[in-house]
């Protein structure tokens, strides 16, 4: 362990530091802005493409020569919009999901099954982490806490002003409170396999656990999305199940196409989306949009995103 000891840098000083470097800057004003509204540190992530490789394999400080500002912004950009997209198709899933959940359940155990324990899995710790899970209190909590916070909000004031049995609104308005990854919890701790089940097959999955963890990465994809962070190139900390497609109604990879995909990678991701899409929003134009953004941002190399060779031609892919 050593000691940190680098300083703040001014924009100007950080300019020369690029220069030095090798990266061809050529309006100075116009990098000057882009710095000081866009950090120096959440730039460095977009410069990792264009840096020398040293003999080892590791990377170097200096820039590729022709390296320019302009290359390193528009990854950047291509960035900010690929968030966009990514945020937008999985809302539409999200809306779904909850739709799905609501109805489903709702004809099954009742208007408020948000307040059945019995249909949830019984408090536990994990013995791993530690963690105390008890997803049925945390609902509860959670739906108290919106009902104080929003009391002025249309629905919510209509029932507390005229029900008090229950004390909480049907699950139709109840649920809508509730946070994407709360509606995972939901999916993965219902206590009967034919509930996880049932909502799995709407999607178009025969497994429950792997839609689970399809949820569960979609939940946090969708967070880094909302936080602005970096989703290009990442590596994902909360990887997808591989999925063996039980439905021939279905496009999805082929067995040797689901085995050799990175599921850290963004692209098997993507790929989950389209296959959810199918049945949520069957007209989505979800590739087209992509494959537009690619067009107008030449500069991006899709392998970082763990994109095979020809995957245009896919028909997941195919417009």
């Amino acid at each position: 362990m050593e000691k940190y000891t680098k300083v703040a840098l001014t924009i100007d000083e950080q300019i020369e530091l690029l220069e030095g470097r090798g990266l061809d800057i050529p309006d100075t004003d116009r990098t000057a802005r882009h710095l000081s509204n866009i950090s120096y540190y959440r730039m460095s992530a977009y410069m990792i493409p264009f840096r020398k490789p040293n003999p080892d394999g590791s990377l170097s400080n200096d820039f590729i020569p022709g390296t320019t500002w302009n290359d390193i912004n528009s990854l950047y950009r291509f960035d900010r919009k690929l968030r966009l997209l990514v945020f937008d198709a999985i809302e539409r899933i999200e809306v779904a999901l909850r739709t799905k959940l609501i109805y489903q359940l709702s004809l099954k155990y009742g208007s408020h099954w948000q307040n059945e324990a019995s249909i949830f899995l019984p408090p536990r710790t994990n013995g791993k982490t530690g963690i105390h899970l008890d997803v049925y209190a945390d609902i509860q909590r959670h739906i108290t806490e919106q009902l104080t916070a929003n009391r002025k909000v249309t629905f919510i004031k209509h029932y507390l002003s005229k029900y008090d049995d229950p004390p909480t609104p049907p699950s139709w308005m109840s649920v809508e409170l509730l946070y994407f990854s709360e509606l995972s919890k939901i999916c993965q701790n219902l206590k009967s396999r034919k509930d996880r089940t049932d909502i799995a097959k709407a999607f178009g999955l025969a497994d429950d656990k792997t839609f689970c963890s399809w949820l569960h990465t979609l939940n946090y994809v969708r967070n880094i999305c909302a936080h602005h962070a970096r989703l290009w190139n990442i590596l994902l900390d909360i990887s997808p199940v591989k999925y063996i497609n039980k439905d021939s109604g279905k496009v999805w990879l082929t067995d040797e196409e689901v085995n050799i995909a990175q599921s850290k990678r963004l692209y098997y991701t993507l790929c989950i989306i389209l296959y959810l899409l199918q049945s949520v929003n069957p007209n989505h134009h979800f590739r087209e949009q992509f494959r537009s953004l690619l067009q107008k941002y030449p500069i991006v190399d899709v392998r970082y995103m763990g994109f095979p060779e020809d995957w245009h031609k896919h028909p997941l892919w195919k417009i």
